[in-house]
């Protein structure tokens, strides 16, 4: 029998496939989990067909030279609008392209936030879209206070 100390050290060096390979990716809220969020979101705002949107001018992808921007803290963001559903709108024009960090509603019913540091998107929104949230298939999701670190 393999002692216990040796099965985790053999988990750190060849990690479990699919479980513990592979630290969370860094960046903004991944298409997957937009894809799952907006349905879930769009029921808890008034405003789907308008929403505002920051996307962190480091990217360099495109020139926004002419974009308004707005700061947040250590970075610039380049403020954007569309609808909802245009949350993923950069992956169309580019596989590779990064979704905004900073996505609401005209309505200001909900907030998403991530960032090219974070492993985690956050949501900030009323009980009735936390628990939707919560319920929803196909989402890691978990409650946060606003007293938990981020890193």
């Amino acid at each position: 029998m393999i002692g216990a100390e040796r099965f985790y050290q053999n988990m750190g060096e060849y990690g479990l496939p699919g479980v513990w390979d592979e630290h969370p990716g860094e960046g903004p809220t991944p298409v997957g989990v937009a894809r799952a969020l907006i349905p879930v979101l769009g029921r808890h705002t008034g405003t789907p067909e308008r929403c505002w949107y920051g996307l962190w001018d480091g990217y360099g992808r495109w020139d926004w030279e002419t974009a308004p921007t707005f700061p947040t803290p250590g970075r610039d963001e380049i403020l954007l609008s569309g609808t909802l559903a245009d949350a993923v709108s950069p992956e169309l024009l580019d596989e590779f392209a990064e979704l905004p960090d900073l996505w609401w509603p005209q309505d200001r019913a909900w907030c998403v936030g991530g960032d090219v540091d974070l492993v985690s998107t956050y949501v900030c929104g009323s009980e009735e879209l936390i628990a939707d949230l919560l319920s929803t298939p196909g989402l890691e999701a978990h409650r946060v206070t606003a007293t938990d670190r981020v890193g």
